[in-house]
């Protein structure tokens, strides 16, 4: 799969930062999601913490002190992904479950989408490094479609959505818009465009005909 380049604002800072204070933590998170942009950049097997404080802006000797280890730093940066939570739920009073789609997809529009690329590296490594993938269907797979469910299962109650659709379908073809998108297959775009492009490809997919033009 192409590696997709994607930049992380440098964070400068020196050494002696007291840990638990504010600027540790902006480090430390800094360096979980800077670990996810080079996982998926680099594949697991050329990744590496001097990569990621190199990306970052901060010292080897930082990142080391923050994860201890190359995988400790790779877990955390597949924890940093997100997990859909709280994207599907209602925000204003009588909003449509169309509405509430889109404005999750918004949300998801503000993200840069790694997780085809890490899937794709962390599946290869499943042998070697079990932990990758067993952190990937926990903190990322598996919460993904545990909010797919949730939204779909009030869709079916209200009749808005087919009965006969399973959320762990439609979590897989989620994945497969974001595969298709990394391997140049499926052009997402940017902003309400992408918003637009993925609400015509999951939409039709849950909806019952007299909701199908929400």
């Amino acid at each position: 799969m192409p590696a997709k380049k994607s930049g992380t604002p440098a964070l400068r800072t020196g050494e002696g930062i007291r840990r638990g204070g504010a600027q540790y933590e902006a480090i430390h998170n800094a360096l979980a999601h800077g670990a996810a942009q080079e996982l998926a950049d680099v594949g697991y097997g050329e990744f590496s913490p001097e990569g990621v404080a190199e990306r970052v802006g901060v010292s080897a000797r930082t990142a080391f002190r923050h994860y201890e280890t190359k995988l400790a730093l790779a877990l955390a940066g597949i924890q940093s992904l997100p997990s859909y939570k709280g994207w599907l739920d209602a925000s204003h009073p009588g909003e449509s479950l169309a509405d509430r789609l889109r404005n999750g997809l918004r949300t998801g529009a503000d993200h840069i989408e790694l997780v085809a690329y890490i899937t794709s590296t962390v599946l290869s490594y499943r042998e070697t490094q079990p932990e990758l993938v067993k952190a990937l269907r926990r903190h990322v797979l598996n919460p993904r479609e545990r909010a797919i469910e949730s939204f779909l299962h009030e869709g079916q109650r209200k009749g808005v959505f087919r009965t006969e659709v399973h959320a762990s379908a439609l979590a897989a073809a989620d994945l497969g818009v974001f595969t298709m998108a990394a391997l140049g297959q499926f052009h997402l775009g940017r902003g309400e465009t992408r918003v637009n492009r993925m609400f015509q490809t999951y939409w039709p997919l849950m909806a019952t005909n007299a909701h199908i033009h929400d």
